[in-house]
């Protein structure tokens, strides 16, 4: 939903480069440039980076390369700007859903669902201890699984909806009226003749001279 509000007039196309290949094509870059790290490191260092937290693992593997200081601050302030983004798109969306797809929810609705949210993950945190986080992947795959239904039928919906768009609709038409044309042309000129176009009809019953009349004309 937020991703469509802020995507408005964009071609589908320009929407699609922009939430998939983009992000995708950065994701590859990431993993290739610190997994392929790793990878290198694994098979000449024999395990140099430990056995701990991926997160632990993550600043091993920072420390190196070079600028390691600047790299694992930067690394922070990306993951913190990641965090912070998507509770708050959550909220907004939240909000908007709560007060029946309103475009602009209320300050307080939103606030509501941010806090609420913080809530329950600083209460997961505090009861799960040192599982918590794991236990909040587990959640988070569990909720996936609906969901991923969801936007399957949803492509399936947007799919046949672009079928029936009148701008496709038109272009099918266009393309069955000019290929009819054209076997009409080849049938009764033998191949010689060539397309036009002419405004519609006044519908006075008015018939002009034949030659004056644009359509398939013989050449």
């Amino acid at each position: 939903m937020f991703l469509a509000r802020i995507s408005r007039g964009r071609t589908i196309r320009q929407f699609v480069a922009g939430v998939i290949v983009v992000p995708s094509a950065v994701s590859l870059l990431w993993f290739s440039i610190f997994g392929g790290v790793a990878i290198r490191d694994q098979q000449n260092g024999n395990n140099p980076y430990g056995s701990g937290d991926a997160e632990q693992i993550t600043f091993n593997v920072l420390k190196d390369l070079p600028w390691a200081g600047v790299t694992a601050v930067i690394v922070m302030i990306l993951v913190a700007i990641f965090f912070v983004a998507g509770a708050d798109v959550s909220s907004i969306v939240m909000g908007t859903l709560s007060q029946r797809g309103s475009v602009h929810p209320s300050r307080w609705i939103v606030i509501f669902w941010g806090a609420v949210t913080g809530a329950v993950a600083a209460i997961m945190l505090v009861i799960g201890g040192d599982k918590a986080l794991q236990g909040i992947q587990n959640i988070t795959f569990i909720g996936a699984l609906p969901f991923t239904i969801v936007l399957i039928v949803l492509c399936v919906a947007l799919a046949k909806d672009l079928r029936d768009d009148p701008m496709m609709r038109r272009q099918r038409k266009g393309e069955e009226v000019l290929e009819g044309a054209v076997v009409t042309g080849v049938r009764e000129h033998q191949g010689d003749f060539e397309l036009a176009t002419r405004p519609a009809g006044n519908g006075n019953g008015d018939d002009e001279d034949a030659s004056k009349r644009p359509g398939i004309r013989k050449s």
